[in-house]
């Protein structure tokens, strides 16, 4: 009995299964991220409830951190489904969930290297709509299209629509699927570009600083 195509079924099922949940994982945890930045707040006045000063500023070094390494992680997602064996493979609603992911990817440039810590600045609000659009943009394409309503709602009010929204997702689609690839894959390489360019000149920035500062501190040792 020949059972290698079953064991390839079962080997390629388990691929299918795992990409689609790292796929609706970064899509929450977009969410997460957004809820980080956005009550940034209300944040703060559970910081109020801590007594150390060492406890103080690990939980803002947490804050800032955390959000930006949940960002990176939505981001690198983003980068790794929008393939198109990949989206040929699961339900990715198109050019949605694309698009979603991207911003997030923009929305940490900006957050890392523009000043997008400090609640209330013009980065910080750039990067929260960059956000708040890419978390609504996943929303909308995880509930109405890679999650639409199946036939037993068409014969209910707007069911017949909703079910057609499926249409849109990434394995039923292989001309919509080529479109966004094209869309999409180009904004992650300029991401990629000007997050390399922008880290660079800001670690320049940086060294100069430390120059400068370290140049301060032996002249005023060899003075004294």
């Amino acid at each position: 009995m020949n059972t290698e195509p079953s064991i390839t079924a079962i080997k390629k099922a388990l691929e299918i299964w795992s990409l689609q949940n790292v796929c609706d994982g970064a899509i929450l945890l977009g969410f997460v991220g957004l809820g980080l930045v956005a009550c940034r707040g209300y944040l703060e006045t559970l910081k109020a409830r801590l007594s150390l000063r060492v406890a103080i500023e690990t939980w803002d070094t947490l804050l800032d951190l955390g959000a930006d390494l949940i960002l990176l992680a939505v981001t690198l997602v983003g980068l790794f489904v929008t393939n198109l064996d990949i989206m040929a493979d699961i339900k990715i609603a198109l050019p949605w969930v694309p698009l979603g992911l991207a911003l997030c990817g923009a929305a940490l440039i900006v957050r890392a290297f523009y000043g997008g810590h400090v609640p209330g600045s013009r980065p910080w609000w750039t990067a929260l709509i960059l956000l708040a659009v890419g978390c609504a943009l996943n929303w909308f394409g995880f509930t109405f299209i890679m999650e639409a309503p199946g036939d037993e709602y068409v014969k209910l009010p707007f069911g017949e629509g909703l079910i057609s929204l499926a249409k849109l997702r990434s394995n039923e689609n292989a001309g919509l699927a080529m479109t966004t690839f094209f869309l999409v894959a180009p904004l992650f390489a300029l991401e990629f570009v000007w997050a390399v360019v922008a880290g660079a000149r800001h670690t320049v920035q940086w060294l100069r600083r430390a120059n400068h500062v370290g140049t301060k501190e032996r002249s005023a040792t060899l003075a004294s």
